[in-house]
């Protein structure tokens, strides 16, 4: 019978005692390498190669490289609309569009040593997380005020925004002057979000190499706020989906 080893217990058998116990655990192999090009950030002296990790599941993140324009038809073919409105949980639900929206939203900074991502509430943190392992980089959580944001030292209310402004807090300890930085929202409508987090970012000496989000709802992308719309040009936004487009394509009827 085996005998526990002294000195400390393993932390995982204290949490699930039921680990280990019988047969181990199978590992799945790795999927091999394709030849793809660059895709990922360039590694960091504290963070691992990217290129350690699995290459995307679904078949549709491959293309992104070459053709986001088929990107952006996969993804619009997928978004829907609750109460005739594109709905960003809907889509997120989908195991394709998920697996696509990261690498699509990283794709133009790929090789721009970003080395941080940085996203407001409510669902920017979940697209920038997904923009932040592509990239190899950490992500940054700006939290809306008030809220439970354990040392955040820094605020910063909007412009108006759809609802009006919103305060945002962040923690300038997450960040250095050597940092650089990309901001990823969800929606883009009066732009005001964004440039509060971009504030927030340069405020801590770290640079803002670009800013990214999944719809853009400016003049530009169906909306009227035209001003938004140089705004974001000014601060290189890349936007995957127009507004118009998702509202447009949904009421196509379906093809057999």
């Amino acid at each position: 019978m085996a005998t526990e080893s002294k000195g400390r217990s393993d932390p995982v058998k204290r949490s699930f005692p039921n680990v280990g116990v019988g047969h181990p655990p199978k590992r799945q192999p790795r999927p091999p390498r394709t030849t793809l090009g660059p895709v990922h950030a360039t590694a960091g002296p504290d963070r691992p190669d990217p290129a350690d990790r699995p290459e995307p599941t679904h078949p549709i993140a491959h293309g992104i490289r070459a053709d986001l324009d088929t990107v952006r038809q996969f993804l619009l073919a997928r978004f829907p609309l609750v109460n005739d409105h594109p709905d960003v949980a809907g889509l997120l639900r989908d195991a394709g569009a998920l697996a696509t929206i990261g690498p699509a939203l990283a794709a133009p900074f790929v090789g721009s040593g970003i080395t941080a991502v940085a996203s407001p509430e409510a669902r920017g943190p979940i697209l920038g997380a997904l923009v932040a392992v592509e990239l190899g980089a950490g992500l940054v959580l700006i939290r809306k005020d008030p809220g439970n944001h354990p040392g955040a030292d820094r605020r910063m209310v909007s412009g108006p925004t759809w609802r009006g402004p919103v305060a945002f807090q962040a923690r300038s300890f997450d960040l250095t002057p050597d940092d650089r930085v990309l901001v990823v929202d969800d929606w883009i409508t009066t732009g005001s979000s964004i440039r509060a987090v971009v504030a927030l970012v340069e405020a801590t000496g770290a640079t803002v190499v670009g800013t990214a989000a999944l719809v853009d709802k400016t003049a530009e992308g169906g909306g009227g706020d035209a001003a938004a719309a140089e705004g974001m040009a000014a601060l290189a936004t890349h936007t995957l989906l127009r507004f118009d487009d998702i509202v447009a394509n949904s009421a196509r009827p379906a093809t057999a």
